[in-house]
Formats: C-alpha cells, structure tokens, sequence
C-alpha cells in the first residue's frame, strides 16, 4: 500500500471527527512528496468538499 493510499484509507475512518480529520489531513501533507499532495488535495476536495 501506498503512502497516499493509506492516508486517504485514514483520512475516511476519521472523516466523522473535523478535529480529527484535520489534524490526519496535515500529518499526511507534511510527509508527501510535491505529486501526491496535489492528488490527495484533489481528492480530498472531491470526497470531502474540502475548501481552502
């Protein structure tokens, strides 16, 4: 499993908690490379309706 794989895996187990998920969220950008935050913030929007 990928890094961006899991993060998204744990970004929708905390997804009921904004604290939480917010929190998950910034811990998995932090470590990800230049592409995959691009596509975890795609698909963040996409799941979520993340707004900046």
């Amino acid at each position: 499993m990928s890094p961006l794989d899991y993060a998204k895996l744990i970004l929708e187990k905390v997804s009921f908690s904004p604290k939480i998920f917010r929190k998950e969220l910034r811990k998995a950008l932090r470590v990800s490379s230049k592409r995959d935050f691009k596509q975890l913030m795609t698909w963040c929007k996409e799941q979520f309706r993340v707004k900046k």
